[in-house]
Formats: structure tokens, sequence, C-alpha cells
């Protein structure tokens, strides 16, 4: 609710307070008086375009604030504060804009500068402007829908199917990219296949070129090497004069001398070292024998085995180490490629679960929403009979979404409120055919049109501000009554701030508001003061009459006294 509105330096307004209560508060005053500057100045403090005529000073700030009491406001403002991390407190918000001499402007939410984007997030909460700009949603068949939706109380339930949808496109969207990283990916996982199995049919052994070298090495010169092993052993051993033989004389001569010097048993100790080394040498390449042979064959197929490993190194250019290293990332690659391909699967089947559980809500939400426009068809036709238009007829007309795919598997379209599109259909006058509201609906028409549905939803809505901009024009005699009917109806839920040049409307009103202008030499002020019962009484004889006539005052009377029987 709107509790207090401050302009400074504003158009014609040096400085000016007003102080709203709950229920019908009516502002009038005579055509040019400034009514629509109080309107101006709440519009522009939520994000209205500035016109270059705005300040009444051009040397000093044009300074708009409005406060608002939100203790009975519901779930959606506390949401859109907590988005905005507001400090909710004090069950006050304070909104001041101010406009420099270069119309450069600053939005404050209680002190804290915001933008203009979060301003309107705040308007669409907080205030309804009725006015000839704001009827024209109703031509939006998105805003009928959501009319409908208000009125079947179904707001729950379209909320968790749009939160059910986001999550549906959201792993749809995943999917799609899955699909196309498998695509991009499929050629390079072709291709490492092929590397891998490669690598595994030669399977590799860390240091295996190295062993292979030697051992073709010995198998080349084997012949070689087992000709000088049995020279040797020949020379060593088994000649005359063996080499092993006259060693062994010398120590068997030199033994028994072996005491005698320190030298010379030194030296004996080394021969004996030395027959001892010769048996061994000798018998090492003896033993060689058993392990490398004259064997054409063997040496061949480790030539063809060296041969294979070279052509492998020299094709990926790395070291059996490297490659080895290689082979066991493309191995997890290939792991990771497969496990993709499972997710895919997987996600493909989950989606496939969500879209037929989202065709189901759907649909059902649909059904619920043709039964309550069967309701509302009525109770629109009746209300709007009664502001004149008694020959009124409305259908809501329904069809399917359509556009882009949205399921995987059906051939049909969402939006995030569902299959629905719907149309308002309407005619005024009797025998005339019933076409799309936005296509027949005069600007009165349309006026009294959503004055009667939001009569119709005040008691469903969230309770806010709702701003009516002389919704009045072109009305007159009965009608008058029953759009002060209508209008305060609507004050019984929601705070009416309504500019009227109807006397109904404002002998209906619970706080009544006279603004005049004056002229002060060659400048121009507003000034507004709530009226008490007397001066009320007047300000309706002039509404009525253009004067206080002694009838005039009567009649304005009977209208206040009629407002009073009825509360």
């Amino acid at each position: 609710m709107l509790t207090d509105l401050r302009l400074k330096n504003f158009i014609i307004v040096p400085e000016l307070e007003i102080n709203f209560s709950e229920g019908l508060q009516v502002i009038t005053g005579e055509t040019g008086a400034g009514k629509s500057i109080i309107v101006g100045a709440i519009d522009i403090i939520f994000g209205a375009e500035i016109q270059a005529d705005i300040r009444l000073d051009e040397k000093h700030k044009t300074i708009l604030e409005a406060t608002f009491d939100i203790r009975k406001s519901k779930l959606e403002l506390k949401e859109l504060l907590e988005k905005h991390a507001v400090d909710q407190k004090e069950n006050e918000l304070f909104f001041t804009k101010e406009i420099d001499e270069n119309l450069r402007s600053k939005i404050f939410l209680n002190g804290r500068r915001i933008s203009i984007p979060i301003a309107k997030e705040f308007r669409e909460k907080l205030i309804d402007f009725h006015s000839q700009r704001d009827q024209q949603k109703l031509f939006d068949q998105e805003y009928q829908l959501e009319i409908l939706d208000h009125y079947g109380g179904l707001l729950k339930q379209r909320k968790d199917f749009e939160a059910d949808l986001a999550d549906f496109q959201e792993k749809k969207e995943k999917l799609l990219n899955l699909k196309k990283e498998d695509q991009e990916n499929r050629e390079r996982i072709e291709l490492y296949d092929y590397q891998l199995n490669e690598l595994e049919n030669v399977a590799l052994q860390k240091g295996e070129d190295e062993v292979l070298k030697n051992d073709i090495d010995l198998l080349s010169n084997a012949e070689i090497i087992l000709q000088k092993s049995s020279e040797i052993e020949q020379r060593v051993f088994e000649e005359e004069n063996s080499v092993y033989d006259v060693i062994g004389n010398f120590v068997k001569e030199l033994e028994p001398f072996a005491g005698k010097d320190d030298h010379l048993q030194s030296a004996l100790s080394f021969l004996r070292d030395a027959l001892s080394n010769l048996d061994e040498a000798v018998q090492s390449l003896l033993d060689l024998s058993d392990f490398i042979d004259v064997d054409q064959e063997r040496k061949e197929k480790l030539e063809q085995r060296f041969d294979e490993i070279n052509k492998l190194l020299q094709k990926y250019k790395k070291t059996i180490p490297e490659i080895l290293a290689y082979q066991e990332k493309i191995r997890q690659e290939i792991k990771s490629y497969s496990s993709q391909k499972e997710k895919i699967s997987q996600l493909e089947k989950k989606l496939t679960e969500k879209e037929n559980n989202l065709w189901k809500k759907a649909v059902k939400l649909s059904g619920k929403r043709k039964k309550a426009a069967a309701r509302f068809e009525k109770e629109i036709a009746e209300n709007i009979r009664k502001l004149a238009i008694p020959e009124a007829k409305v259908k809501i007309r329904f069809d399917k979404e359509s556009g882009g795919k949205v399921f995987l598997s059906r051939d049909i379209s969402l939006k995030k409120s569902g299959i629905d599109v719907v149309d308002y259909l309407f005619s005024a006058n009797r025998g005339v055919k019933m076409q799309p509201f936005r296509m027949i609906a005069s600007g009165g028409e349309v006026s009294r049109f959503l004055l009667t549905v939001k009569k119709i939803l005040s008691d469903r809505m969230e309770k806010r501000t709702i701003i009516f901009d002389e919704i009045d024009q072109g009305i007159g005699g009965k009608t008058s009554q029953l759009l002060a009917d209508f209008i305060h109806r609507i004050g019984d839920f929601h705070q009416i701030i309504c500019i009227t040049h109807l006397p109904q409307i404002a002998a209906a009103a619970d706080d009544h508001y006279s603004i005049q202008k004056n002229n002060v030499g060659k400048n121009s002020n507003v000034t507004i003061k709530k009226l008490n019962k007397d001066k009320r009484q007047k300000e309706i004889a002039r509404m009525l009459a253009g004067s206080k006539t002694k009838r005039a005052l009567e009649h304005a009377a009977e209208l206040l006294g009629k407002k009073r029987s009825q509360l």
C-alpha cells in the first residue's frame, strides 16, 4: 500500500506531500489542475521515461519519493525482496528518484541504489496502472491467459509446470550438447580405437628394444664368440704348458718361501686368485654356449620383432615409454567416450519420462482452465452488462500453442504456461458475431472490460495499489453509479488511487483529495488537500453542477449518504 508520496521541484510542484490510506482514495479537481502529475510522478519513480521539462527550477534536482507499507504483502513480493536482498524488518519500502540538471537519474530503494529494470520488477508487484497504455495489455494473449489462471486459482500449478518445463529444457539442452560432442569426437575416437588395437597387438614392453638389440648382437656374433671361448679353454687348460699349468707350477715352487717375506706372501695370494679367476672365466665362457648358439631362425625372429618395434617408434615419433603413456591416455579417452554414450542413453530415457509427465500436466492444466473459462465467461458478461453494455457476450477460445518443437517424440509445442493459447472473443451488440477482443473493442469497452476483470479478481490477486487514471471518460448517468460501485468493491481488497471527474466515484471514496492549480505571479503551482465532510460535499457539488448551488449541495449530500448507507 502506498502510504506517502513526496514531490519536490517537479513540473509545476515546488514541494508537495500526500499521505494515503487503505481503500478507495479519490483525487479530484478542475480540468488542468494537475491531477495527472500525481500519476506521472509514481510512474517516473518506477522507471518511466523522463521528459525535458520535468524540473520546475532547472538549477536544482527533482526528487520524487514513494513509501509503501508491505505488512500485508504475500509470497510474490517477499520472493522479490529476497531475490534482491532487501531488508524487510521495517515493513516499509522507500523509493527515491533523483533527477539532475542533465536529466540523469538515480533510483534508490531503502537507501540503496537500484537499476531501472529492478524498479520495474517492483512496479509489477506493488502497482497496477489502469490507464490507456496499460489497457493495451488486455489485447495480449499471454496476459489473457494469465488473467484466466488468476481466476481459476491455477497460478501455483502453472508455476510448478513452468519449473518442470525449465528443468526439461535444461536437460534437453544438455542432451543436445552431449550429442554434438559425440558427433565431434566420433572420428577422433575411431582413430583412437584403431591406434589402441595396433598398440595392443604389438604389446610393447618397457626396455624391450634395448634387450632385443643386445640379443641380436649376440646371435650375430655367436660363431666367433663360441670359437674364441673354445680357443681360450684350450690355451688356458688343455695345451701343453697351458697358462693354468704354468701359473700353478709357479705357485708350488714359491709356496716353501711364503713365510719368509710379506711381498712374497702377497704375490702368492694374487697368483692363487688368478688361478681361481681363470677357472671362473673359462666356466662362464663354457656356460655361454647354453644361451647362444648359431640359430639363424631365432635371429630372424628377433630381427623381425626389432623391426616391428622400430617402425612403430618412427610412426608415432615417440620412445617406448612415451608410446606406453600415449596408449594409456587413449584407452582412458575411449573409456570416457563410452561413458558419455551411456550418459546420452540414460538422459534420453529420463527425458522421455519427463516428456510424458509434462504432457500429462499440460493436459491436466488445460482441462482445469477450460472449466474455469466457462465460469469466467459468465461472470464477465454478467458484470460488464451492468456497465452499460447490456448485450455483451464473452467467449474464451482455446487453441494449441504453435511454434518450435519442445518435445523429443511428440510433434507439439509448449510455452512456460502450457499448451494453451487463449483468445477472448467479444460482442457488444445483439446480432453481432463475437470476434477477438483486440480487433473490435472500443476504448471505452476495453476500460470497462478490464475493470470488470479486476473486480472479479480483486479477492484473488495479491494486494497492491491500483491506480485508475480518468477511466470514467465517456461514462455518465446510471452507469456512473455502477462504475463507482465496481471501483469501491475493488477497494475492499486493494488500495485504489482514482483520478476522476465523476461525482459518484468521488462520493464512494474512503478518502477524498482535492488538487488545485494556483497562479502566483508568472508561475503556477499545485496544492492538494484531504477534504473533510463539509468540503467534500462542496467539491462533489462542484463536480455535479460546476457550482455550489443549493440543489447541487443537496445532490452531493444524497450521494454521500448513499455511500454511508452502503457501508
